[in-house]
């Protein structure tokens, strides 16, 4: 070795140690001093390209890492870091190739197994993370991070048991490891034991009492299916106390990182309160207040008021959702964007899911710009980028990342639909889309943002696609059978009555219901249910049948077989409502005191039938008797919705409302 080589051996050992000390600053003098002697230095080059990635520096990094690629291509390192760099920038496709390529150089790198595991995982090749996250696993059996990971994607898929297990086994390496317990309370969440996920998220706050993730999730937490009454109130005001507790951690504690705030925002919501039958709004501000007040910190630039200086020939409408598929989201929304007048209106469309099918494809054909990421960062780049003029929220409430979105000023204009029926109660939502017919008269008390009723049920709805054979009803006998086939969460205990007086005066009909994600959440309902009948000395098991969950087939076909469909009160049914209508079944409903309960109400009215809906509970139960046992009744019923049920389908006034109210407000 002569002295110049045996100086930049020296000098490279120094920089590594800066490097390794976390001095990047004089590690880079020295590593492209370095480069000045040596160009083609490859562990130089890779560990600058680390370096850049490492303090965000990305195209440097991309370029540096591409370099060393070419000097040694058979180097898994190099591949790993470079998919480590497009997982940061968004770049799911080239992340997977590269993870792919370190994989194949070098089986063994556990890492590299790991990091494919949660890209694949990005892009919902979901049993394929699990095998990548399988291999890390056997590889390293200690690698915490692979089991958490290995949990999440279980749990998303349904496999309830062997996601605790995962998380029990990274628990058990990692007694510490908040992550997975708060991972073992979604999953006990999911399965509606409430108990023992409220236990989990506790024993994560224990050990990390400022865990943002964790006091967000344990806020989030409601039982699925209540058992009484005295629970809706415990549970309203339990989420109050939270936001409250999570108001003042904000106050005293107000270092946390953009990713810890990222983490807890796109943990969870809060949407099953809505599902208690009360008025939300208050607290529903209160929720989106601590939303804005986080969003503030890491997103201060998307906080102000944005005024459009150019004017295009087009309106600019942007259109985000999390369920540009197949979906009750889609079914009730699309056409606002399938129908709207390309001469006078360009529709720009982001898609925040990962899920693609028929429907994703129809719509993506028909908009001027369709935009396509599962990260937040992305996704606001891209909707600030295209300058919208108006920006429409088919739903806020049901996937976090619209909370967060919603919390920001991304156009001029912002308009919330009402694919989750709810006030967003977010400062930047400016406007809620509603249907005239759905709200009632006090409508106005019910939302944070400017009320635009469009007109009749303020859908443009497809008629259902259904088989012409289902239409064939195959009864076996004359029993009446009554289907209440909505989720059971619901169907509160205050309603519950209903149920038991039907049955009194229809002693030989059945009432068909829908099973629950899983057992427990059925076993709940049921018990609710055994305790009121027991009370009475009946036996619900007599008159109730509970239907596993279906294929849509099979489910039209459950319809088709029953007699008279049973409206949930409090949160009516209307993608089913408007199935049950194509397949001329008679729907008895008692319109709510908020719009999410009188879908059902909308629909009938534009039907012209008054006659099956109810003014109070009482009404309801003598609805159903007479429509169980008059059959004349029955069939006049029928007759109308045979005569009049395209008046519900692809109804055009919403949408040319619409355009209107986008020109008018541009």
């Amino acid at each position: 070795m002569n002295e110049e080589e045996k100086y930049l051996e020296e000098q490279f050992n120094l920089a590594l140690k800066y490097y390794h000390e976390g001095n990047f600053k004089d590690s880079e003098k020295i590593f492209y001093k370095i480069l000045e002697k040596r160009p083609d230095h490859f562990s130089t080059i890779f560990i600058l390209g680390t370096i850049a990635a490492q303090t965000k520096n990305y195209s440097r990094a991309i370029r540096l890492l591409e370099k060393s690629k070419k000097i040694k291509s058979n180097y898994s390192p190099v591949y790993n870091n470079l998919g480590n760099v497009f997982l940061e920038t968004g770049d799911y496709k080239k992340a997977k190739e590269n993870y792919k390529r370190a994989v194949g150089i070098d089986h063994k790198h556990s890492d590299a197994h790991y990091n494919l595991g949660v890209v694949l995982n990005k892009l919902n090749k979901k049993y394929d993370a699990i095998e990548s996250y399988k291999k890390a696993i056997n590889l390293d059996p200690k690698f915490v991070k692979a089991y958490n990971n290995l949990g999440n994607v279980l749990e998303e898929i349904g496999e309830k048991k062997a996601a605790i297990s995962s998380y029990e086994n990274a628990i058990k390496i990692n007694p510490k490891y908040t992550i997975s317990f708060n991972g073992l309370g979604v999953v006990y969440r999911g399965m509606g034991n409430t108990k023992k996920a409220l236990y989990n998220f506790k024993k994560a706050l224990q050990i990390e009492p400022n865990n943002l993730t964790s006091h967000w999730l344990s806020m989030n937490t409601f039982p699925i299916v209540y058992q009484n009454t005295q629970e809706v109130d415990f549970y309203e005001k339990r989420f109050e106390e939270w936001v409250n507790k999570i108001d003042s951690l904000l106050k005293k504690e107000d270092q946390f990182t953009k990713k810890q705030i990222i983490d807890a925002l796109t943990s969870s919501t809060n949407f099953y309160l809505h599902y208690q039958g009360r008025n939300t709004l208050r607290l529903q501000k209160k929720y989106a207040g601590l939303i804005e007040k986080l969003t503030k910190i890491i997103y201060p630039q998307f906080h102000k008021k944005i005024k459009k200086t150019k004017k295009s020939k087009h309106v600019k409408v942007g259109f985000v959702s999390s369920y540009f598929r197949s979906h009750s989201i889609t079914s009730t929304h699309k056409n606002f964007i399938l129908k709207l007048n390309k001469a006078n209106f360009k529709s720009y469309v982001y898609y925040a899911g990962n899920q693609f099918d028929k429907i994703t494809k129809e719509i993506k054909k028909a908009s001027h710009s369709f935009f396509s990421h599962t990260d937040v960062d992305q996704l606001i780049n891209q909707i600030s980028k295209d300058d919208l003029d108006i920006l429409v929220y088919l739903e806020i409430g049901m996937n976090p990342k619209m909370h967060i979105l919603g919390s920001l000023r991304l156009a001029p204009k912002q308009c919330s639909g009402l694919g989750h029926p709810v006030s967003s109660g977010l400062k930047n939502i400016d406007y809620v889309l509603t249907g005239k017919l759905m709200e009632p008269n006090n409508a106005k008390r019910h939302y944070s943002e400017k009320i635009i009723f469009l007109p009749n049920s303020g859908q443009n709805y497809e008629k259902p696609k259904i088989i012409q054979t289902i239409q064939k009803n195959n009864k076996q006998n004359n029993k009446i059978i009554f289907f209440n086939f909505q989720s059971l969460f619901k169907l509160l205990p205050e309603d519950d009555l209903v149920f038991l007086k039907i049955i009194k005066k229809n002693p030989s009909a059945k009432i068909w219901f829908m099973e629950g994600k899983n057992q427990l959440i059925t076993n709940i309902f049921k018990q609710r249910i055994d305790r009121l009948f027991k009370e009475n000395n009946m036996s619900y098991k007599k008159y109730f049948v509970f239907h596993p969950m279906c294929k849509q087939k099979d489910f039209f076909k459950l319809i088709n077989k029953s007699d008279v469909v049973l409206d949930s009160l409090g949160w009516s049914g209307n993608n089913t409502s408007h199935q049950a209508i194509t397949l001329n079944k008679p729907i008895v409903t008692l319109p709510g005191d908020f719009m999410r309960g009188r879908h059902t109400y909308s629909i009938l009215k534009m039907l012209n039938i008054e006659e099956t809906i109810a003014k109070t509970k009482t009404d309801y139960v003598n609805i159903a008797t007479k429509l169980a046992t008059d059959v004349n009744f029955r069939k006049q019923v029928i007759n109308k919705i045979k005569k009049n049920k395209n008046k519900v389908f692809n109804d055009e006034g919403p949408t040319i409302f619409l355009e209107s109210f986008y020109k008018k407000i541009v």
